[in-house]
């Protein structure tokens, strides 16, 4: 598949919200929908996405090709308004780009959130609805988020605030209570294999990148334009090699060399995640992979030491081929107690 992602502003589709987006397409035919909305869901689960589908809708739902979702055709003009960042009734609140320092900011800014509610407060260009995207939610300072409270408080009539958030039990109270919140559930893996597949990723890798990606689309999709179905692998493989004390040379070479960077990330969470999953199937009686006969508490104790050793040499900016070796020591010793 293509490395360079789209951008969800310019992604068409979405997969595994049939049901949800029918309830939001009714509740915007019917009129009944709110001001002020909570797309609550861990990073990759799509919320940007569904955002951009709820704004082309709230925007110009005569252009929507059916009345049971949120599909608006590629040649619509407001869905190429919205690509290009050049609609008028849309405003997006996020991290600004500091030119000097080559990076995003580190958070959202109140003066960021005051252009939002003076965007709100002007009339629609077609004098129908205006849209404002905060994205995400969780990077809003307390002043920021004071300020955005004036919008839910008081809405002007026709706006709709979209904010993201991957944790929103964060945000502030008052903000909570003053919007309807819509959790994104995973995805199924059959769904997300079978989206990776039709972007061009091999049968092989996108069953190792779904299975990893925990319902998440977005995630997976990132995974595949990167280095992320080799970084699973190369998990697995570490996993495999500590059981049976092979060399680590080769698991080492490749998430310490080139593409390593880009990997590391992967792999640890990978590798962690693989430990978790099998302690609890342990826990309840159950296989599993790469960890047979192995007690739920030896799993429990290789997840903790793993996590824990991960989070200081990360911390400390270890050298990456240190970690792996301590990581092979550290799990070693965990799982030496087999089960009876």
């Amino acid at each position: 598949m293509d490395d360079e992602l789209l951008h969800p502003r310019e992604r068409a589709g979405q997969i595994g919200r049939d049901d949800l987006e029918r309830e939001l397409r009714k509740s915007i035919s019917e009129g009944a929908f709110t001001h002020g909305w909570i797309l609550a869901g861990p990073d990759g689960a799509g919320k940007a996405t569904l955002a951009y589908r709820l704004a082309r809708a709230l925007l110009d739902p005569k252009a929507l090709s059916d009345a049971n979702s949120l599909e608006m055709p590629e040649t619509s003009r407001t869905f190429r308004l919205i690509a290009s960042e050049a609609h008028p009734d849309l405003f997006v609140a996020d991290r600004i780009w500091d030119e000097k320092k080559g990076k995003h900011q580190t958070e959202i800014t109140v003066e960021t959130i005051r252009k939002l509610t003076s965007f709100l407060n002007r009339t629609a260009s077609g004098g129908g609805a205006r849209v404002a995207i905060v994205d995400t939610a969780d990077d809003m300072n307390r002043n920021a988020a004071n300020a955005l409270l004036k919008a839910l408080e008081e809405p002007p009539k026709g706006a709709t605030l979209l904010l993201l958030s991957s944790a929103p039990g964060r945000l502030l109270p008052t903000v909570r209570s003053r919007c309807r919140r819509i959790d994104l559930a995973p995805v199924a893996t059959e769904d997300i294999e079978r989206f990776l597949t039709g972007e061009g990723v091999s049968a092989d890798d996108a069953q190792k990148i779904a299975g990893h990606a925990r319902g998440r689309p977005g995630y997976a999709l990132m995974l595949a334009a990167g280095e992320g179905a080799e970084a699973i692998s190369l998990a697995q493989q570490f996993i495999s090699a500590v059981q049976s004390r092979r060399d680590l040379s080769r698991i080492i070479t490749g998430v310490t060399g080139k593409a390593g960077e880009a990997r590391w990330p992967v792999f640890r969470d990978t590798v962690i995640s693989m430990l978790s999953d099998a302690a609890r199937a342990a826990a309840v009686q159950e296989q599993s992979a790469g960890f047979d006969g192995v007690s739920a508490g030896a799993l429990l104790d290789g997840w903790q030491a793993v996590s824990q050793l991960c989070g200081r040499g990360e911390a400390l900016n270890l050298d990456r081929a240190q970690m792996i070796e301590a990581m092979a020591f550290d799990l070693r010793n965990a799982l030496r107690e087999k089960a009876a």
